[in-house]
């Protein structure tokens, strides 16, 4: 049996790793998808994803989690409440499964964001007070109100404290209970089922026992079993592992060993937060990736009902124009002859004959085959009109009318329809533009991913601007101060080149030379080019600027004396080495890193990352298709360009790249991009 619920000895594993890896991390962004929680952080190790499934775990995930475009109304209020805060620390609270984030607040108290992972879960934000600012989920039970606007309080924890417990109190509970002791352990002293086995076994008692039934002796290693646990867990250090069963199919994830698990198969992880990402995952792809392509099938059969209804009244339309037309035009080719009925019908009825009486006569004179009354076929006295019969087609002529205005009368029914038909032409081209982007989308979600991907561990230089010359040196470049000084510190070595450009407002790069190699003219000008293409002049659409480079010597972080240097700034010494003429211009090509094969062993994963850089260089290295953006203040903003580019390289791709092209996420495009307005050639 697969075990996907947190215990509450798993909480305190995972708070404990979280409160290490999160203390200063800033939420950005708040996702909701199926019924999981996303906070997108910035932490010092980068961007981060923290899920949060209501009534199971949480976890840091280096996976790709589909990203819902549109939040609900409960995701746009905690977004209000959550963005921009940092985690000042992660804890469990009562050593109970609720967790417990600190977040910074503007001024010098701080909120809590409660995650509570019982009765099917909840997420709640206090303020300041402990006033309930927004929940989940809104209850009322006997011992508390879970309600807006009021003061929050914690449940009522089950049975004695787990960390501070004494020995008589243990043996207390123990022999006072006529009930088998590992539910004693469960309900009475909180330790979860799992753990209250283990402990059984560690000191080798059947679990099905009777607490008043154990002796003093039971009773004593019993307790010092527990404490030995008890400090494990507390204090030792976590051991996490997913638990397999005997063909190998994981069951489960746990922090710590146990000795019920001594024979069982496992898969060792350095730490609990990876395993968990690890085993969850690949539960949440059974429900995130299932085939999705019913939703769009049901809105193609919707716009293709629309099209044939659409169509069926167009020919209605077109039936009644032409009957109309043809209708008028008969009229006017018999105006004499229906002149004279009309005529004849009149003086008739001037003369006192009825309706009845004209009709009959005008009847007979049909079939005696007298003139003028060949057409004629009825006379209707309720509306005044007489009914003409004509190669199938039935007329009606308005006896209060004259025959032009009869005439004049039809053909405006015919114009009618006509106008109706120029109005449902664009109507039927937009139901059939409608399909074609349903039937491309769908081929797109045919060849999606069915599974969750493990995002690549990143490359040192790959989490700055970066990107190799046409000779083979490798070209880094900070995205903001804080980068600027990491590059600086940690690594520019003494055969590198520096480049800047000559105004404030654009990255430190270096061109990185570890084996102390001549560096080419052409790699030191597409290292100028790179510099020049995220400086500021791009914001400002420049087309050329210049830009120095100077060796390492030259660049230091100490200011003249009575000055200061703000972070990411540097002081430049001796002679600068001028590059002119700098071109601003991005080509950006599109790689895939093979990861190998998937956990069921039957894909291949291409992970896809984008390559960006000066033309000549990125056509060196990419066999792929290419685009090249160029600063444009008439261009698009840098999300229109993130979103044109992705659509571009899923439009060039065979089908078999497709699938991989939808895992690169918008923001990882953004990252690529310089500052500004673009406009977008294709290569």
């Amino acid at each position: 049996m697969v075990t996907t619920n947190f215990s509450n000895i798993d909480v305190f594993a995972i708070s404990k790793e979280l409160d290490a890896l999160l203390t200063g991390s800033m939420i950005s962004n708040v996702y909701e998808v199926e019924d999981m929680l996303i906070l997108k952080l910035n932490t010092d190790k980068g961007r981060k994803n923290l899920i949060i499934k209501s009534d199971s775990r949480i976890n840091l995930t280096n996976y790709d989690y589909p990203i819902p475009k549109y939040p609900n109304q409960y995701i746009m209020s905690l977004r209000k409440f959550l963005k921009n805060r940092r985690i000042l620390s992660v804890s469990q609270f009562n050593f109970d499964r609720i967790i417990v984030l600190e977040l910074s607040n503007l001024d010098t108290t701080s909120w809590k964001f409660i995650i509570e992972l019982f009765n099917k879960g909840n997420f709640l934000l206090l303020d300041e007070n402990n006033i309930l600012k927004i929940a989940k989920k809104y209850r009322k039970f006997k011992d508390r109100d879970v309600l807006a606007g009021k003061e929050f309080l914690f449940p009522k924890s089950r049975g004695k404290d787990f960390i501070s417990i004494k020995k008589e109190e243990f043996k207390d509970i123990i022999r006072e209970k006529d009930e088998e002791i590992v539910r004693i352990l469960a309900r009475n002293i909180n330790i979860a089922g799992l753990y209250a086995e283990e402990l059984c076994l560690r000191a080798n008692l059947d679990k099905k026992k009777s607490g008043i039934k154990l002796n003093e002796e039971e009773l004593e290693c019993f307790f010092d079993q527990f404490k030995t646990m008890r400090n494990e867990i507390l204090f030792g250090k976590i051991k996490p592992y997913i638990l397999l069963d005997d063909d190998k199919s994981e069951i489960g994830v746990y922090p710590f060993e146990l000795e019920i698990f001594s024979e069982k198969h496992k898969k060792n992880y350095e730490s609990y937060n990876n395993a968990v990402d690890d085993f969850y995952s690949k539960i949440d792809s059974e429900i995130l990736k299932m085939p999705s392509d019913q939703r769009i099938n049901q809105k193609i059969k919707n716009q293709e009902k629309i099209l044939k209804n659409q169509l069926e009244y167009m020919e209605e339309l077109e039936k009644k124009k032409s009957k109309y037309y043809e209708q008028g035009d008969f009229i006017y080719s018999n105006f004499k002859i229906l002149e004279n009925l009309l005529h004849v019908i009149s003086s008739a009825r001037t003369k006192g004959f009825s309706w009845e009486e004209i009709n009959q006569k005008l009847v007979s004179a049909k079939e005696e085959k007298m003139s003028d009354v060949e057409y004629f076929d009825h006379i209707v006295p309720a509306t005044k009109q007489i009914v003409l019969k004509t190669n199938d087609e039935t007329i009606y002529i308005d006896l209060t009318k004259s025959i032009g205005e009869n005439a004049s009368m039809i053909y405006e029914k015919g114009k009618k329809a006509d106008k109706k038909i120029k109005g449902t032409l664009p109507a039927i081209e937009q139901t059939r533009v409608k399909i074609e982007k349903l039937k491309e989308e769908k081929e797109l979600i045919e060849v999606e991913v069915d599974f969750l991907v493990k995002k690549p561990k990143k490359k040192w230089y790959e989490k700055f601007h970066w990107f190799v010359t046409s000779d083979d040196f490798l070209v880094v470049g900070g995205k903001d101060a804080s980068s600027n000084e990491i590059i600086f510190k940690k690594y520019l070595d003494s055969h590198d080149l520096v480049f800047h450009t000559n105004f404030p407002g654009s990255p430190l790069t270096i061109l990185k030379n570890p084996e102390s190699r001549e560096i080419p003219e052409r790699s030191i000008k597409e290292a100028a080019d790179f510099v020049a293409s995220y400086s500021r002049a791009w914001k400002e659409s420049w087309g050329f600027v210049d830009v120095f480079y100077v060796h390492p010597e030259q660049v230091s972080k100490t200011p003249p004396s009575g000055e200061f240097l703000p972070k990411g700034s540097f002081m430049i010494t001796g002679k600068k080495n001028i590059i002119k003429n700098a071109k601003i211009e991005l080509a950006i090509s599109l790689d895939f890193e093979d990861l190998g094969l998937n956990n069921n062993e039957t894909t291949r994963i291409m992970y896809p990352k984008l390559v960006c850089g000066p033309k000549k260089a990125i056509e060196k290295h990419q066999s792929g298709d290419i685009v090249v953006i160029k600063p444009s203040k008439a261009g698009l903003s840098k999300g229109k360009i993130a979103k044109e580019l992705k659509n571009f390289f899923l439009k060039a791709s065979d089908s078999n790249k497709k699938k991989w092209i939808k895992l690169l996420s918008i923001d990882e495009i953004l990252l690529c991009l310089p500052s500004g307005s673009s406009i977008l050639n294709e290569n």
